[in-house]
């Protein structure tokens, strides 16, 4: 195993605390309204009850909540602190509506030195057949057409969902498996996965950020769930401020929602998530933060061991 592997194994596993028992071993997160964090998100943003009642990927108010979790974790943590380096390979996807572009990281080293890096998709395949991977991922036939530029909307839900997160996170280049590797299909030259797979521990370990389709049984049906949330702030009866997500869903429940997900299901995702130093869990439930310092759920609560 290699020690970037093991020295990130046991990160995650120091973040986690671990009841053994009779029946098994089990994790423990304690909720706590993480009232710090809330003022500057309520504060810096004016938030309304009007100004969020439509769906998450439709609601700026949610996306602010995203990059509010990435700008205090750069101020405050030493989560990012790694010196990163490139895939062979990104998608540049530029603004809203402009097509994608496949970059050779090598040939542009001038324009990605100094930007904020890439995101890293980490998203369960879900057995396509070959037809949908001559359809959806890059394959030596359309490799030159996708450095010339390819359309979003030619991608399936969960690629697409990727790249709005991306462009609203104010990040330019995105690393997607299926996108960045030549795949092979019906027994083609492999030479470039062979070549790749190797290095995935670097891809993931070097991201800005990983974004974990984690209730995504497969690339078709996309990660941002149609969940109606609102923030409110208001005040205790001891007339302290307390500010309070409402919305059509339960409890927070990380190990239910993310450690249990379908994506853990998926043979790569221990490496993937051990690696990764910062990750975006999108669940069925609530979208989740996880770094260094614990985990963030988006109904405000941190969850603390």
């Amino acid at each position: 195993m290699p020690n970037i592997l093991k020295e990130r194994l046991k990160v995650l596993r120091d973040r986690l605390y671990t009841v053994k028992g009779p029946h098994g071993s089990f994790t423990i997160w304690t909720p706590r309204k993480d009232n710090k964090f809330a003022a500057e998100f309520f504060n810096a943003h004016q938030l309304s009850k009007t100004s969020s009642h439509v769906l998450t990927s439709q609601n700026p108010l949610y996306f602010v909540l995203l990059r509010q979790w990435l700008q205090t974790c750069d101020n405050e943590h030493q989560c990012d602190s790694v010196e990163r380096s490139w895939p062979t390979r990104v998608v540049f996807v530029g603004p809203p509506d402009s097509k994608l572009e496949l970059w050779e990281t090598k040939s542009k080293e001038s324009r990605l030195a100094g930007t904020g890096g890439y995101l890293a998709l980490s998203h369960r395949w879900g057995g396509p057949t070959d037809d949908d991977k001559k359809k959806f991922c890059t394959t030596s036939e359309n490799y030159e057409c996708r450095k010339s530029g390819f359309l979003e909307s030619d991608l399936p839900k969960t690629f697409r969902d990727a790249v709005q997160v991306t462009r609203e996170l104010g990040i330019q280049y995105l690393w997607i498996d299926a996108l960045c590797i030549i795949q092979s299909i019906s027994g083609e030259d492999s030479k470039d996965w062979e070549d790749e797979a190797p290095l995935m521990a670097l891809v993931f370990n070097s991201a800005y950020c990983t974004l974990a389709a984690s209730s995504a049984m497969n690339w078709e049906e996309g990660f941002l769930p149609p969940r109606h949330i609102r923030y409110d702030k208001g005040r205790t009866t001891f007339r302290k401020p307390r500010y309070v997500c409402r919305g059509p869903v339960p409890p927070q429940n990380f190990e239910h929602d993310a450690d249990a997900s379908p994506l853990q299901k998926r043979a790569w995702v221990l490496q993937e998530r051990a690696l990764s130093r910062r990750t975006l869990h999108f669940t069925a439930n609530y979208t989740y933060f996880e770094c260094g310092d614990g985990v963030r759920c988006q109904n405000l609560v941190k969850l603390q061991r």
